[in-house]
């Protein structure tokens, strides 16, 4: 699994001087499953793209792309961003990868609320219901999650002035896991966006298939940050006991 931490920085975790989720080992091994990712999900949003505009373009072919974009790419290179092991990541320093977590999150959350502007727009205009298929309701709830992970994150982010309310590392972990459970949400919401009126018409290879894309991307994206969870979180339950 992952390198053992020194007592040098469980100290420094417990004096809330860098309490993070990001692994500060520099011998933590670079995992190859975040590229594998990157790709699938580059592939699925190509593949999407092509689908939007196979019929034309009409104001509704932005909503499958943004939110492909937004979800599959976008928030999984932010979460990626502060996985131990990343790739890409694992030679920053730990502020730059928290950095880059933020701007990719910003990002992602601007892509997604244009997406969710594009879908309402198009319901307003051709007079038809909101949020009434699962697809819909799931899309809703995980953009109103989204918003609450992104101010969660300024918490985390200002978590040494909060101290005295609670301890920096509970609030990382908090935040961590909120922002999880709301990717899950959002990968969720586009798995049955494939098999929604639009996903329907475009047959069930691309349906099973594009399926199968996702949750790869996703099980990929949260497998190693939950298990970082699960292990900070029973090391601080067995701290207190």
């Amino acid at each position: 699994m992952e390198a053992a931490e020194s007592p040098a920085l469980d100290m420094s975790d417990k004096n809330s001087e860098t309490s993070r989720l990001v692994s500060q080992n520099a011998s933590t091994k670079p995992s190859y499953i975040n590229v594998f990712s990157n790709i699938i999900a580059v592939l699925f949003l190509g593949i999407v793209t092509y689908f939007s505009f196979d019929n034309g373009i009409t104001i509704f072919s932005f909503h499958p792309i943004l939110m492909t974009l937004g979800w599959l790419l976008i928030m999984t290179s932010a979460i990626n961003a502060i996985t131990p092991g990343d790739l890409a990541t694992e030679w920053m320093p730990i502020r730059l990868r928290s950095a880059r977590h933020w701007v990719l999150q910003v990002l992602g959350g601007i892509i997604i609320t244009i997406g969710f502007l594009v879908i309402i727009s198009n319901k307003i205009i051709n007079n038809s219901s909101h949020f009434t298929t699962y697809h819909g309701k799931f899309g809703l709830a995980s953009y109103i999650f989204m918003l609450i992970t992104m101010l969660g994150g300024i918490g985390a982010l200002y978590s040494l002035k909060l101290k005295q309310y609670l301890p920096p590392i509970y609030t990382k972990l908090m935040h961590a896991s909120v922002g999880l459970l709301t990717f899950c949400m959002g990968i969720t919401s586009m798995s049955l966006g494939l098999f929604s009126g639009w996903g329907a018409k475009k047959g069930e290879v691309f349906q099973y298939v594009g399926l199968c894309m996702v949750l790869l991307v996703m099980l990929f994206t949260v497998l190693r940050p939950t298990l970082k969870v699960y292990f900070r979180m029973r090391e601080r339950l067995e701290n207190a006991s």
